[in-house]
């Protein structure tokens, strides 16, 4: 797991993008799957207008990232393969590209998480309520 995180070859920053790419998928319906219950609300500014319209919603959180995803990586191999570059500099952006799509999937699994535990929740907050 360490040597996946830490490696930034070209074969693992796809992993990661695909990665990053499942866990965005699930992170809208699990958002409105919760904000269907009526005890949840969406604290994203951007995405609190969207998710009132779950197709357009569905549009901009699993279209749009894929194509975003899909012409980072197109822009990441380019720089990979490119001749024109040193390789300390190629290995430099590479790593660069590593941490930044590490920290996405950071962030996206904490907030899958808390999609998780308030799910988990659910049962408990119906009987207090």
């Amino acid at each position: 797991m360490v040597a996946f995180i830490k490696d930034y070859n070209l074969d693992s920053i796809k992993k990661k993008l695909i990665l990053l790419y499942l866990l965005n998928v699930i992170d809208i319906f699990m958002t409105l799957l919760l904000l269907r219950t009526g005890l949840f609300r969406e604290v994203n500014f951007i995405m609190a207008k969207l998710v009132e319209i779950p197709f357009a919603s569905l549009l901009f959180k699993i279209i749009f990232p894929a194509f975003i995803l899909y012409y980072l990586y197109t822009e990441i191999k380019k720089t990979a393969k490119s001749e024109d570059q040193k390789p300390a500099q190629v290995y430099q952006e590479l790593k660069i590209s590593n941490i930044s799509i590490n920290l996405s999937i950071l962030i996206y699994v904490i907030v899958d998480l808390t999609h998780l535990i308030w799910t988990a929740l659910l049962p408990y907050i119906y009987t207090i309520a």
